[in-house]
């Protein structure tokens, strides 16, 4: 029983971290200022680039 109690202790604390991390996060954003605008396939494309760079550096290493 007593077990039981400490685990869903050790859960709850863990829940209220995460919850605190999250609202970190969102005031973080809210502060730093307005969103820019952006072109989501350029997004894509660069983030496609960045992954081949890593695949090759990886050969290389490998």
């Amino acid at each position: 029983m007593r077990e039981g109690l400490r685990l869903v202790e050790e859960r709850e604390e863990r829940r209220k971290a995460k919850l605190e991390a999250l609202r970190a996060a969102i005031q973080e954003g809210l502060e730093s200022g307005p969103a820019e605008p952006f072109e989501p396939g350029e997004l894509v494309e660069q983030i496609k680039a960045r992954g081949h760079e890593r695949l090759k550096a990886g050969k290389r290493g490998g």
